[in-house]
């Protein structure tokens, strides 16, 4: 166990270090010198200064708000289902974004319409709605009394499966040009992100945080169980019903704009809850979405850094992460039942 104090300022560091190798390396890479004097305009070279405002930065705050915004929804979930196993990922939520992206790129084409000048592609919209139908069969499955959050998580698996296997259909029927724009689609990049995404993003992930701040004495209850909460004055369903509510919004707007990302939702609290002993929630969910943002930042550094030039989708590193944390999880829980 650590200090708070130790962790902000060990963090600090390890996403300082991260900010300046992002600006640094990349396919063109610079001296340091060069990068910071293109962040702060003083570059005599404006082809620099490009590189470093139109496609470092945002790439960067892209990984940093998605990072955020999974680690937040993952925590909620775990939180409020009491089970570490909880993230947009293992309960479908991804997995019906990608059914809805294949269906916009495949049935619908790449069509775009405008929304306050900007113009948003019909895979986004496709991809948002896919999750939200995943994560509205959870709460449909999270209301039925006799469902614990074990059950529910086996629901997500067959959600997860359900999804999968309409989405096998749809490529199935597709062309070549279909199929591997629905496949990279998949992949999880964060190149697709720029200014426009990065806002949306943010705000949501804002608002997320507005939730469980507001709520997170609601949250600290329920660690003791649902009569104890309710003898508190704390409407458990409720709760249960608008923080699945949120998570699922806060997982659909970062899948949607930048593809599937797993278990960033699952590693970041976990981590948080490995360094601090009953962390509480306010603690908890702030912590969590830092440390998931920082997380996918040194994700998306080591992406580019592994095979460079050639830079690797980041949710394919975050899964090969995220896998023997989940195994360990699972043989945990088995080792104390």
């Amino acid at each position: 166990m650590i200090s708070q104090k130790s962790f902000w300022f060990s963090l600090s560091v390890f996403a300082f270090l991260i900010f300046a190798l992002t600006l640094k390396l990349g396919y063109v890479e610079m001296s340091f010198k060069q990068s910071f004097n293109a962040l702060f305009f003083n570059s005599q070279d404006s082809n620099l200064t490009y590189l470093i405002w139109e496609l470092r930065i945002p790439r960067m705050l892209s990984a940093f708000c998605v990072g955020a915004v999974l680690a937040l929804s993952g925590a909620i979930l775990q939180s409020v289902l009491k089970n570490p196993l909880a993230s947009p990922f293992t309960l479908g939520l991804s997995q019906g974004a990608a059914f809805g992206a294949s269906f916009s790129i495949i049935i619908l084409g790449s069509a775009t319409f405008s929304i306050a000048g900007e113009n948003i592609s019909f895979i986004v919209i496709g991809a948002f709605v896919g999750a939200l139908i995943s994560s509205l069969f959870v709460l449909i499955f999270s209301t039925i009394k006799k469902i614990n959050s074990q059950g529910l998580i086996l629901a997500g698996v067959a959600i997860a499966a359900f999804f999968n296997a309409a989405t096998m259909l749809l490529q199935y029927f597709s062309n070549d040009d279909q199929l591997a724009a629905a496949i990279f689609w998949t992949f999880g990049d964060l190149s697709k992100g720029k200014w426009t995404e990065i806002i949306f993003v943010s705000s949501f992930w804002l608002i997320g945080m507005f939730f469980v701040i507001l709520r997170g004495w609601d949250f600290n209850t329920i660690v003791w169980g649902d009569n104890h909460a309710k003898s508190l004055g704390v409407k458990v369903f409720t709760l249960r019903i608008y923080a699945l509510l949120f998570s699922s919004l806060l997982a659909a707007i970062a899948t949607a704009f930048y593809g599937i990302i797993g278990f960033v939702g699952l590693i970041a609290p976990h981590i948080i809850k490995l360094l601090f002993e009953n962390p509480k929630h306010h603690f908890l969910f702030f912590s969590s979405s830092i440390l998931g943002g920082v997380f996918l930042m040194g994700a998306d550094l080591l992406a580019k850094l592994v095979l460079s030039p050639i830079t690797i989708p980041v949710g394919i590193l975050t899964a090969f992460a995220g896998v023997p944390l989940f195994l360990f999880i699972l043989i945990k829980r088995s080792l104390r039942d």
